[in-house]
């Protein structure tokens, strides 16, 4: 008996000793070591930044979330990041097992997915999960797991607003310098929050919205084995409320990118090597399944073939689902009850057809070769019915309104210690700078405004003559994110070989040249690594014949263009180092080296084409080590037709496209470029083409049409851009009251009703639809102001900063305190209005016009409504 005695004890003693698994699936991790040694092999050139690691003393726990996180990380961080920073996310994550209340309540493959990986998207990484841990640790002391989903909201709201930016998504920590981002922005930050206390969470994307002409990303968390939602730095006073409710019941795919290999139990779109795309529009919206099958001229199954399931948006077909087709040649998609193109292609054979989802199982799609014919087809495109989302407690909205004016507070006494203009002028006096032009820069880094100084002040040393240009030549928000070291480097190293050409041609040197900024990529200080990395015998054979730095990249670079999957760009150094890269990232580094070569260098604005400039811009391509200069291009002039009445704008009402591997591919001549600003003839590669126009009216219906046409080298040719035009006949919504007397901020009687036709609008300034809504009537400023029309503004507070938006000149400001005359309206038009922003254009009294809620393109929708009557 003694010795049964000691044997338990012994046995209890082992188990207690047991070491902790991060992954106790057997299987499962042998699949994650078999990927790992693959990737260890993929990363070879970089083993001793990547991999020296495991030589350390490390738990079971830290080597297998390190397998597993190297395993199944996109190129870009095995090439520009190193062990160390990998080792310390991980024990941070790790730490919140024991740190917090719900730590161990969480499920393994839960934590694996959603809580341990360090990246959330394309973000720019930092240390934000250090930080983010050390705050939250406190703030969330003795709160549940729900308690603390919604706290940190609260704290992520008191850190970061709304604002729209550029589609670079900035760090974690740069969005607090910053104090706003936009919404990818702000879901990567509430995501990396949520994470660093030990919170599964994930972002939602809705790539395409089907009744607008926008997207969104928000913010999913695991609760009680259930997935909830909510609007990052949006805190309501529940879950699953968000301003977004209603047009997530018109979407048609809401998705997210899962890190490593997931078998949860949402559909997966797409099953690749390092990542699981799963649509969770169930969550949201009716749906439906339905199925494409593709087939051959002879109508036997094409078993290679891809399917695309396209949504309207953006005046192009944007792919909101990519599928292979399995045995059977059959692919499916989860989808909401509106209009797709379902569009099918196996290397440049393709077919495709407009379909409605509500009476469509199952298309056929005939592949077909490209035939070079010219030929237009018309669609009537319709997304899902609006409806209304649940209603939210008034008594809960009203606490959380409370809270949110704290939050606001807090943020912007953070932001009035950032410079203000008397010193920012004082300081550009004191370096013999325009103050104004300083100014400009320095209000504009918002945050991060003592690394800009820093560089002022330095770069005076190195060529004063410079400091201003490079500021002017990068982005925005290179200002908010931008290190002074990396600048200071980017101008000292711009001299190296350029030779004669500052004084030659100015402008040509400083776009692309000192310029650090190509695309979309992070700045680095490629300039002084890459210089380094090359001998002047190596640099000067390049100048001279550019086929030595094209031929050094095909050779020693290998193509991978699946293992980025999420599109960051690789840094010249990383390029250099891993000696792999995805084609994209191929293109930045010859730009890179070309510009540390003295070469001026670009990727072409709307092909992305790589080039240099030698007398004129030559193109570049790897594939077929070929270059080719503007001589053997087409020409292509587009004139906007009289009977559109408005200047169109790229990306809204058009856009080209170029068909290439069995797809049509959009160009890129910039969002909102108005086509009288594309007077010159455009220079394209012979080739075919897809014109694209889209007339969305104001109930989220599309009028396109498609303009198939072809182009041959040499060729000049113009093209009529037209839009389709609604020609039903306009007839009154409903009839209201307007009131005859209404306040204004100073509380002064304003008279309304006396108005031919105006336009009434009900807003609430804090959210993000009320603040797409202003920027797109700011933008129509000048059509408003050219038809006279009064455009009456309530809200139910005098705090609105007007300020903020250069609105058309005959807007009026009022207050409507409690909405009483928004519910007013309400029972007159038999609607809910209690989505806000509410705009009605009205004439005599009678409502021709009703918008609420989130709408993009409105203030053309309304312009274009007052033409007609």
């Amino acid at each position: 008996m003694k010795n049964i005695f000691i044997g338990l004890i012994v046995l209890f003693a082992i188990s207690c000793s047991k070491p902790n698994h991060l992954i106790n699936d057997d299987e499962y991790l042998k699949t994650v070591k078999t990927d790992f040694e693959k990737v260890r092999e993929l990363a070879s050139n970089r083993d001793n930044q990547l991999f020296n690691v495991f030589e350390e003393n490390l738990s079971i726990e830290e080597k297998e979330a390190l397998m597993f996180l190297y395993a199944y990380m996109p190129l870009n961080d095995l090439a520009d990041y190193d062990s160390k920073f990998f080792l310390n996310n991980i024990r941070l994550a790790l730490k919140t097992k024991e740190t917090f209340n719900w730590g161990d309540q969480i499920p393994e493959d839960i934590f694996r997915h959603f809580v341990l990986p360090y990246r959330v998207n394309n973000e720019n990484l930092d240390s934000s999960r250090s930080v983010f841990f050390n705050e939250l640790s406190v703030r969330l002391k003795g709160m549940d797991l729900k308690e603390a989903i919604l706290e940190v909201n609260h704290w992520c709201h008191e850190k970061v607003n709304y604002q729209p930016t550029d589609i670079r998504t900035i760090s974690p920590l740069a969005a607090i310098k910053s104090t706003y981002g936009r919404c990818g922005e702000e879901s990567t930050f509430t995501v990396t929050a949520m994470r660093a206390a030990g919170i599964p969470a994930r972002q939602c994307y809705t790539p395409r919205w089907a009744h607008t002409d926008d997207n969104h990303a928000w913010v999913e968390v695991w609760l009680d084995g259930k997935w909830h939602y909510l609007g990052a730095c949006e805190p309501e006073a529940d879950l699953d409320i968000a301003w977004f409710s209603a047009p997530a019941l018109r979407t048609m795919l809401v998705n997210s990118n899962v890190f490593g290999k997931y078998t949860g139990s949402e559909e997966i779109i797409r099953k690749e090597e390092k990542y699981t795309k799963v649509n969770m529009l169930s969550n949201y919206a009716p749906v439906k399944t339905i199925f494409a099958k593709v087939v051959d001229e002879n109508n036997a199954i094409v078993h290679d073939a891809t399917v695309e399931f396209q949504l309207y948006n953006y005046a192009e077909y944007y792919p909101i689902g990519k599928k292979q087709v399995n045995e059977n040649g059959l692919a499916s998609l989860m989808t909401g009850f509106g209009d797709l193109i379902v569009w099918a292609y196996n290397d440049n054979k393709y077919a495709y057809q407009k379909i409605t989802v509500e009476q469509t199982d199952t298309v056929i799609l005939k592949l077909h070769s490209q035939e070079n014919k010219e030929y237009t087809d018309i669609f009537d495109i319709i997304p899902p019915i609006a409806k209304d989302p649940k209603a939210i407690s008034a008594e809960g909205e009203a606490i959380n309104k409370i809270r949110l004016a704290q939050e606001d507070s807090i943020r912007e006494s953070y932001a009035s210690t950032f410079i203000n203009q008397k010193d920012a002028e004082e300081f550009a006096l004191e370096y013999n700078f325009d103050p104004k032009i300083i100014w400009n820069y320095l209000e504009k880094s918002r945050g991060n405004y003592p690394e800009i100084t820093d560089f002022i002040m330095k770069a005076t040393k190195i060529s004063s003559d410079y400091t201003v240009p490079l500021l002017e030549a990068i982005a925005p928000k290179d200002l908010r994110d931008g290190e002074s070291e990396i600048l200071l480097s980017q101008l000292r190293h711009s001299f190296e070989y350029v030779g004669y050409l500052p004084n030659s041609n100015k402008e040509l040197f400083i776009d692309y040249i000192l310029n650090p900024r190509i695309e979309n990529e992070k700045l680095t200080n490629y300039k002084a690594y890459l210089q380094n990395a090359f001998d002047t015998a190596f640099v000067d054979d390049s100048k001279s014949d550019i086929s030595y730095l094209v031929n050094w990249i095909n050779n020693e670079i290998t193509i991978n263009n699946d293992a980025n999957y999420y599109n960051v760009p690789i840094s010249a150094q990383g390029v250099y180092e891993l000696r792999i890269s995805d084609e994209y990232s191929r293109d930045l580094f010859f730009v890179a080296a070309c510009r540390s070569f003295g070469i001026p260098s670009r990727l072409e604005p709307a092909t992305k084409t790589p080039q240099y400039f030698k007398e004129k811009w030559i193109n570049v391509n790897f594939k077929e080590v070929k270059l080719s200069d503007e001589k053997t291009l087409a020409t292509l002039k587009l004139i906007n037709a009289k009977e559109n009445n408005t200047d169109l704008k790229y990306r809204v009402h058009f856009a080209l496209s170029k068909f290439e591997n069995g797809k049509y591919h959009t160009l890129d001549y910039g969002w909102d470029t108005p086509i009288s600003e594309m007077n010159e003839a455009l220079k394209l590669e012979s080739g075919n083409y897809l014109l694209i126009t889209g007339n969305r009216q104001a109930n989220g219906n599309i009028l396109t049409s498609n303009y198939y046409f072809n182009l041959k080298e040499g060729e000049s040719k113009e093209l009529t851009v037209k839009l389709r035009q609604n020609n039903e006949l306009l007839k009154p919504i409903a009839e209201i009251s307007i009131p005859q007397k209404v306040k204004d901020f100073s509380v002064n009687d304003i008279i309304i009703n006396t108005d031919p036709v105006c336009i009434i609008g009900f807003i609430n300034p804090e959210k993000e639809p009320t603040k797409h809504t202003l920027l797109d009537i700011e933008k129509f400023a000048s059509s408003f102001d050219s038809i006279q029309t009064n455009i009456y503004l309530f809200t139910n507070s005098n705090n609105f900063e007007s300020a903020k938006y250069k609105l058309p000149l005959k807007t009026k400001y009022l207050l409507d305190e409690d909405f009483a005359f928004l519910s007013q309206f309400s029972k007159e038009v038999n609607k809910d209005l209690s989505e806000l922003p509410v705009f009605m254009v009205i004439k005599n009294n009678q409502v021709y016009f009703l918008s609420k809620g989130y709408t993009i393109g409105i203030g053309e929708q309304m312009i274009k409504l007052i033409q007609r009557i």
